[in-house]
């Protein structure tokens, strides 16, 4: 007795897609394995990605929110100050009170505005990431003594706000290392475009990272800029001698 028609046509179907998923399925557990742990490092990294633009996004609202409301009222109190310093005063400790009130107010708006800058970059909303990095060197070199230089074109680092946030903040939390642990007298930045990837290079002639410092778990700042990296899909690599660290970067950036 033949079978009817459409039920042979389901169940060549079925078979079909059987025999698919049977040979779509690895040939050997290690390959099983290393396909749960690409998809296990995909997962990770989408939640990276995921929760590193929460963080920019709430960085970028309380940044706004110090500069218009606390910043306003600071600069406020100070044009108030400045009047009431143009009054005359006989007391000559009433002066010197008056002047030390203005002067931390002067320091209270310049901590503001640096703890917003860090928050969020203005000059990345001012002028795009080229200006960005080079407002950034110059103020490691003003504050570090450190010569710090930077390759690039302007017209290849023209990224969206995601991608130039994300280089930004490589850039900085690498400077910020090369402070704190490297003793380095020279800073070279390179940035270079070819076709969809950026590739990002960082060198100092300092002491060198050593291999036990780059496993550290208290290594925060290493281990900020990989997450920063992979979120973005990006590759990272670290390397140090006598001659200094070099940090590589490869983000493959969107069409």
């Amino acid at each position: 007795m033949s079978m009817p028609r459409p039920l042979l046509v389901a169940a060549l179907l079925i078979a079909a897609r059987i025999a698919c998923r049977l040979d779509a399925r690895p040939a050997t557990i290690a390959e099983q394995r290393e396909a749960d742990a690409r998809a296990r490092m995909a997962g990770r990294r989408a939640t990276d990605y995921a929760l590193e633009n929460i963080r920019e996004e709430e960085r970028a609202h309380i940044a706004r929110e110090l500069h218009d409301d606390l910043g306003q009222l600071l600069a406020t109190l100070r044009v108030d100050m400045s009047l009431l310093m143009r009054q005359p005063v006989a007391d000559e400790a009433t002066r010197e009170l008056l002047a030390g009130m203005d002067g931390r107010l002067l320091s209270a708006i310049t901590s503001l505005r640096r703890i917003a800058s860090n928050l969020r970059p203005h000059a990345l909303d001012e002028g795009g990431l080229y200006f960005a990095l080079q407002s950034l060197r110059h103020e490691f070199e003003e504050r570090h003594g450190v010569a710090c230089e930077l390759v690039g074109r302007e017209d290849e680092l023209v990224l969206n706000d995601r991608y130039s946030t994300a280089i930004f903040r490589i850039v900085q939390e690498s400077l910020t290392n090369i402070a704190r642990h490297a003793q380095a007298r020279r800073v070279r930045i390179t940035l270079r475009r070819q076709r969809a990837t950026l590739f990002l290079t960082i060198e100092d002639d300092g002491r060198g990272i050593a291999q036990a410092d780059m496993e550290k778990p208290s290594s925060f700042g290493l281990l900020g800029m990989r997450e920063r990296v992979w979120a973005i899909r990006g590759d990272i690599s670290i390397s140090g001698s006598c001659r200094g660290t070099k940090i590589e970067i490869h983000l493959p950036l969107p069409e």
